[in-house]
Formats: C-alpha cells, sequence, structure tokens
C-alpha cells in the first residue's frame, strides 16, 4: 500500500486543481449543507466546495497531506473540519452528508466494495455523490501498467489477472455495479483534462522523485530497478507529448461519476 506522506503529492494536485469545480459542480452544494471530500488529499475539492458555502469535512489517512489542506484553508480563511481516516470505516454516523466527493482519491481503497458501502451509509437519501477515475487507455494507464509489470517480475510473479487483478475503476460497468450493490445509482460522463509542464523529462522526473506511489514503489524494487523505469517510461511520456515548443501538454481523458441513493 502507497504511502501518500512520502515525496510532495502537491505537485500532482496542483495538475489535478481544474477537476475540483467539475466535481462540486456535480454535487450542487448550497449553503450550510454538510459536504465530504474523501481522500482529499490537499484539499483541492474540500476548499471548493467550502467556497461555495458548504460545511465541508475532508478525510484523508496521510497526516502531511492533512496539514498542507488546513494550510490552504487558512490562508484563504475558510472553515474545513479535516480528519484522518480510513476510507473503509468512515468515522461518521448514517446519513450525514447531503454530498460526497473524491477525485481519483476513493480509487485507491484497499477495499471497493467495503468504501461503495461506507459511502452509502454516510450520504443522506436526497444526497449527492460525485467522484473521478481514469479510463483504461492512455498516459497513466501505461504507466501503471509498465510498474505493475516490474513489481511482479521483482517477486518472480505474472501480473494478477481475473479474480487478483485491482478494481477497474475505468470500467463504468463495473463502477455501477459495484455502488448499486450500495443502494447507489451512478451515471457517467467523460471528460478531458490537460496537463502541462516545462519538458517531458521534467514531468517523467517530478513523478519519479516527488509522488508517493512512484517512491513507495521504490521501496519495493529497489534503486536499481526504479532507475531502470524512470529511462523506460521517458519515451512514453515523450510519445504522449502533444506541444511542438519543448514543453509538454498532454489531454488526459477521466471519468466522472456522479449520483444518489436509490
Amino acid at each position: 500500500m502507497s504511502s501518500w506522506d512520502r515525496g510532495s503529492y502537491e505537485v500532482t494536485a496542483e495538475q489535478l486543481a481544474p477537476v475540483a469545480p467539475v466535481v462540486a459542480d456535480a454535487v450542487e452544494p448550497l449553503s450550510g449543507q454538510p459536504a465530504l471530500d474523501l481522500a482529499c488529499g490537499t484539499g483541492n475539492v474540500a476548499l471548493e466546495l467550502a467556497r461555495r458555502g458548504a460545511s465541508v469535512t475532508g478525510l484523508d489517512g496521510a497526516p502531511r497531506l492533512l496539514g498542507v489542506a488546513a494550510e490552504r484553508t487558512a490562508a484563504e480563511d475558510l472553515e474545513v473540519d479535516f480528519v484522518q481516516g480510513d476510507l473503509t470505516d468512515l468515522p461518521f454516523a448514517d446519513d450525514t452528508f447531503e454530498a460526497v466527493t473524491s477525485v481519483f482519491g476513493s480509487i485507491f481503497t484497499s477495499s471497493p466494495g467495503d468504501t461503495a458501502a461506507e459511502i452509502g451509509r454516510v450520504l443522506r437519501p436526497q444526497g449527492r455523490f460525485a467522484f473521478t477515475s481514469w479510463v483504461p487507455e492512455g498516459l497513466f494507464q501505461y504507466l501503471q501498467d509498465m510498474a505493475r509489470a516490474m513489481v511482479a517480475g521483482k517477486f518472480g510473479q505474472a501480473p494478477p489477472e481475473g479474480e487478483d487483478a485491482p478494481f477497474e475503476w475505468g470500467d463504468e460497468l463495473a463502477v455501477r455495479e459495484l455502488f448499486s450493490e450500495s443502494g447507489i445509482a451512478v451515471q457517467t460522463e467523460t471528460l478531458d483534462l490537460t496537463i502541462e509542464d516545462e519538458s517531458p523529462a521534467r514531468l517523467n522526473d517530478r513523478w519519479f522523485d516527488l509522488h508517493p506511489i512512484w517512491l513507495t514503489m521504490k521501496g519495493v524494487v529497489g534503486e536499481e530497478a526504479y532507475e531502470e523505469l524512470r529511462r523506460e517510461s521517458l519515451p512514453v511520456v515523450e510519445q504522449a507529448n502533444e506541444a511542438d515548443d519543448g514543453s509538454f501538454r498532454c489531454t488526459l481523458r477521466y471519468l466522472l461519476f456522479e449520483g444518489s441513493p436509490v
């Protein structure tokens, strides 16, 4: 399991910031209504909900990221209650929140079924739920597949398949079925997010030097294999580059799931 307090997730969070208002729009928060942002990280969505007047709670398992989110909240003179907790065992009573959100956060749960059940439990009958995941293609998927193959090879195994494979958050039907079991009906929209950096090499290095997931993998595969993966991933990043001036620009497709209890 990744340690999200490693490195500097703030770099990635800044790239993902444009998704926050999209998710906030999906749940339509009203002034004073209780809202919960799961795996809130540095607070992108929590702050966006608070700016719109909601009474916001942000939950994350990483103390350092909660500290960053709290500092951002104070700087904007907003009020958000940040709580350290587990996505599979939310520390809240039934029917507490009018809105529940997550931007590329709940997809890292250790147990998708338990997390879906917990969301269904804390969400009010008339409430709204929205979260995002990546489509099963493109730059992120390719890099993820490379990383999984390297980790599996480290232990002389093939990447997990079938029932042993990780839950596919990019499979719209699978996600609908997952949440329907917890009484939530969701619909899906495919959207675009553009990320930019000074160059493909700089983006690649910042992921390997700063991203918690990559740094956790480094501890598993070792320095030599990690640097090999860094070298192998750079041509993939360069191929995905849409800029022609030496900088980096790439349009990534993601899924917005939104819905309510039924």
